[in-house]
């Protein structure tokens, strides 16, 4: 598998925001290496995905490729910001997604497809095909050199652990980061933890838990040797 150099994480929608930006509840990933720009998720809402996007510099008519974990609102709601963007970047959605979902985006006027297989969607950057949660919820892997993979997450619903083993699974690659939603909100205490205690047993180093985490997250994940950061809207990372 190739790899990237450099990963920069931009929080383009979450529940906290920066005071210069909006919050809203959902998630919106601006992904961007030395290779290639890509979107994952849109939020629940055209219109702050298109401020918040605006504000921190990113141009949504240049994107390579658009990805969506899966088709609840939150994730999806956004969409309409790219096709008043003019993006033609392809959009990629889980094979059992609904066809309200690819009739929408078609709808928009955007390229959209169906992934049933996992691969290598751009150089360095992996898509694990989907795992059933429900819903079903796509994920993706990017190889970051010197690393290993950091897996982006959507909303977990599969289970945080099942993904990254997948990724592992698929790639071959020893997992680094974990960045995105977790759902592990509603979790009890002991769930938490063995969860926490799964990924680090993969190899996780490092977390950003967004959207759907929780904070007892981030106040556990050093107990199992994670470095977990807090993230809102408005954040740029680098990895």
């Amino acid at each position: 598998m190739n790899s990237v150099n450099r990963l920069r994480v931009g929080v383009l929608v979450d529940s906290k925001a920066r005071a210069n930006l909006r919050a809203d509840y959902g998630l919106s990933l601006y992904l961007e290496s030395e290779r290639w720009r890509v979107l994952f998720d849109t939020g629940p809402s055209d219109a702050v995905l298109e401020f918040n996007a605006s504000a921190m510099g990113v141009d949504l008519s240049k994107l390579d490729l658009v990805l969506i974990s899966h088709e609840h609102f939150d994730h999806t709601g956004g969409l309409p910001a790219l096709a008043r963007a003019g993006s033609r970047a392809p959009v990629l959605i889980p094979a059992g997604a609904s066809w309200r979902l690819e009739r929408a985006i078609e709808d928009l006027g955007l390229p959209v497809r169906k992934v049933i297989a996992g691969g290598e969607v751009l150089p360095g950057a992996f898509l694990l095909s989907q795992q059933y949660g429900p819903p079903y919820e796509q994920a993706l892997a990017v190889n970051l050199g010197g690393k290993g993979l950091v897996t982006v997450h959507g909303c977990s619903h599969p289970g945080p652990s099942r993904i990254v083993a997948k990724a592992l699974n698929d790639t071959g690659v020893k997992p680094f980061a974990v960045v995105g939603g977790l759902h592990l909100a509603w979790s009890p205490p002991e769930s938490v933890q063995t969860e926490l205690k799964a990924l680090a047993s993969l190899g996780v180093k490092t977390m950003i838990p967004l959207h759907c985490s929780g904070e007892l997250v981030l106040k556990e994940a050093r107990r199992f040797g994670i470095e977990a950061k807090e993230a809102i809207a408005g954040d740029w990372l680098e990895l």
